[in-house]
């Protein structure tokens, strides 16, 4: 069973696999891409495979919570505090707060055939109250969300799921609507692929 197939047939909605490699790449017939951001690729992502590596993303909070470049941490603090309106101390915790990546994460494949960590939607609300449902009905409790302006798809959906294995969700920030192709109606979600097999299996 394709397990990203079978949850849009059963749930709806385009879903994503997310793989994150932590030791090297695997021969792939997808050449990295360069220049993009990660909500972009997302998208780019439901036509064909993406892979991305630290040379070709260009956004500093998606480099940030990936681990790629640990440096622009103070670039983010001061476009939070200058552009966006946030307190220098509001700004500072925002940054030091977001999910992150610990360990060196070689590459990230976007709908490649090597089995996925996470899925990943840009789905419609009726979509995401279908999908809660399920889980309460599952796993019968409800799902505890943390929301957040900034770093969305890529911090509080991507890295959130991942890291801390639980389902994650985000309305999707300026940049992620801007670039990643984000439509009024859609809100970004991630599930563990632990969870997504769980909720296949439910016959309920």
């Amino acid at each position: 069973m394709d397990l990203v197939e079978e949850f849009q047939r059963r749930i709806g909605g385009r879903w994503i696999g997310v793989k994150f490699y932590f030791d090297e790449l695997p021969p792939l017939n997808t050449i990295p891409i360069k220049d993009v951001r990660f909500c972009e690729a997302i998208t780019m992502s439901l036509t064909h495979p993406v892979l991305l590596t630290p040379e070709g993303l260009n956004c500093h909070g998606a480099c940030y919570v990936f681990g790629w470049d640990k440096g622009v941490k103070e670039e983010m603090v001061e476009r939070f505090h200058h552009d966006e309106g946030f307190s220098k101390i509001e700004a500072e915790k925002l940054v030091q707060d977001l999910p992150k990546i610990n360990g060196f994460l070689k590459g990230i494949g976007l709908n490649v055939k090597n089995g996925p960590d996470i899925l990943l939607s840009y789905l419609q609300p009726g979509q995401i109250m279908k999908l809660l449902r399920s889980y309460q009905i599952h796993f019968g409790e409800e799902v505890t969300i943390d929301l957040s302006s900034i770093v969305s798809v890529c911090g509080h959906v991507a890295v959130e799921t991942l890291v801390n294995q639980r389902v994650a969700l985000s309305f999707g920030c300026s940049d992620a609507r801007k670039y990643g192709g984000i439509t009024r109606d859609r809100v970004a979600i991630g599930l563990p692929v632990g969870v997504a097999r769980d909720l296949l299996e439910d016959k309920r």
